[in-house]
Formats: structure tokens, sequence, C-alpha cells
């Protein structure tokens, strides 16, 4: 008994590897300007924290010092994989929301996923024309 393996197609997708991870870091850096950009813009007023004020739930956090903008970051984890991170310790209870001590729940301030969905269209379409070898 043998064995064959058609490689139809295979050396295209390899000749086109480079292009896909440039498009895979783009895409990376776009959604962390975009957190960052939606955490230094204005999201509106809704209530008072000295002389800081919070976001409405569901609108991108405002900014205070800048600490949570300046913890977004990317890096190539493979040749086709990046991460798009937030390393401030509050970056998850904003973006998720929170039980507080009191039982309360405080509702989400999300900056991460709006910016992963307004890059995710343009990152697709530049994935499958490269995939189709254009």
């Amino acid at each position: 008994m043998s064995y064959s393996l058609k490689r139809v197609g295979l050396d295209s997708y390899q000749r086109n590897l480079g292009r896909l991870s440039q498009a895979v870091g783009k895409a990376a850096a776009d959604v962390e300007g975009v957190a960052k950009d939606s955490i230094l813009t204005d999201s509106g007023k809704y209530k008072q924290y000295g002389t800081h004020w919070s976001s409405p739930p569901g609108k991108a956090p405002n900014s205070d010092t800048g600490n949570l903008a300046n913890s977004i970051g990317h890096r190539m984890v493979g040749a086709t994989t990046a991460e798009v991170f937030a390393n401030a310790k509050y970056a998850v209870p904003l973006e998720l929301g929170w039980t507080a001590k009191s039982g309360g729940t405080v509702p989400a301030r999300p900056f991460m996923r709006p910016a992963v969905e307004k890059v995710a269209p343009s990152f697709q379409a530049a994935c499958k024309a490269i995939l189709r070898g254009k």
C-alpha cells in the first residue's frame, strides 16, 4: 500500500505566509490603536469621582491618568498569531464589568472588544485577498 500527498495550492500558501504575517501584525497594531483612541476620546460623563468622570455604561472608559491607554500593546507570538493586551490591573474589570464588595454590579466599559470588531472586516478582507493570491 502506498500513499501520496497532493500539494495543490500549498506552494501558493507558503509564498503568501509573509504577507499573511504582515496582515496579522497590522490588524494587531490597528486594534491597539483603536482601543487607545477610544479611551483617550471622551466617551461622555456618567458619575464624577473627584475630578474624574466615569463614562456611561457600555462606552469606553474615560482616561484619567493615561495609565490604561499606555498599558495597551501588541506583539507577534507566531508567524500568523498576534496578541493585543492591556496590562493595567483594572483593564479586565473595565472591559467586562464586575461585582462590587457591596454586591452591586458595575457595568462594563468595553474598549478592546469594540476595537476588535472595528478592525475585523478589513483584516478578514486582507486575509481573503492574500489566500486568493491577490
